[in-house]
């Protein structure tokens, strides 16, 4: 099964040449889904456009005002978590963030959801794969052809609390300015538990093995290479990533995971 994923901008992060390289690495295909041509790819990467998939509007859909916003960032982010669901819907592969570090081809069954827990209450929707036909798929296709702004899977803090309060004190309300989980971690793992697929999780050394502040121990040479000891660690997603911005420590996990890939870079 292909790789996909996807960036908007005209250059990638460090952090994500070095993680798109792991991908890469593997031998499994990794097509790469922009609007616009990206100038730093790593070798072996294959550029698609994005349009086909899902078209810009919607993210004007998400903000009336982007990119004219303080958190277009965050309409970014949201803009991914739909692209991620309509690429499952037109069966074009799997989807892996460009922040995570893959170790090896990772070929999820493609009869069923794949999803890893982050914790015992919250999915992780870094590494995903949806049949076609899941619920979940449906799901946002009605919210993309309505005019709703906030979905209606939230729950009811989100839904209704918060959308009342802005409504009080003079903002707009928008799914991004509801939170960025909406299309993510958050709505889709409720969603998984109404559709009754949130038990067979896969386990969360998967893709987080480390998670919250506990992921910063990549970065840590205390803690060196312990993920790949496990028989469930298939990648690990880079949570925290200022780390990567500076000079990279020896010996800790990152320091070994961008050195391996640096013929592709």
């Amino acid at each position: 099964m292909d790789i996909c994923t996807f960036w908007y901008g005209p250059r990638l992060r460090e952090v994500d040449r070095v993680c798109l390289a792991s991908m890469v690495m593997t031998g499994q295909r990794v097509k790469l889904y922009a609007f616009d041509e990206i100038a730093n790819l790593p070798k072996g990467i294959e550029i698609c456009d994005a349009a086909p998939i899902l078209d810009k509007k919607y993210l004007r859909r998400i903000d009336p005002d982007f990119p004219d916003i303080e958190n277009a960032g965050h309409v970014v982010s949201q803009f991914s978590d739909l692209f991620r669901v309509t690429l499952m819907k037109k069966q074009q592969g799997l989807w892996l963030d460009t922040d995570i570090y893959l170790m090896k081809q990772f070929h999820p069954a493609t009869d069923k959801p794949y999803l890893a827990r982050e914790n015992h209450f919250r999915l992780g929707v870094s590494a995903m794969y949806l049949p076609p036909d899941n619920p979940v798929i449906g799901e946002f296709d009605a919210y993309m052809e309505g005019t709703v702004v906030v979905p209606p899977w939230l729950g009811f803090r989100r839904r209704v609390m918060r959308p009342a309060w802005f409504r009080m004190t003079g903002q707009k309300v928008t799914p991004a300015t509801i939170g960025i989980t909406a299309f993510a971690n958050d709505g889709i793992s409720r969603m998984a538990k109404r559709y009754g697929f949130f038990k067979d999780a896969a386990p969360k050394e998967n893709f987080y093995y480390w998670t919250a502040r506990d992921a910063l121990r990549i970065f840590d040479p205390a803690y060196g290479l312990e993920p790949l000891d496990h028989p469930d660690f298939i990648g690990f997603h880079v949570h925290k990533k200022d780390p990567t911005n500076q000079p990279l420590v020896p010996g800790s996990f990152y320091h070994w995971a961008a050195n391996r890939v640096a013929d592709y870079l």
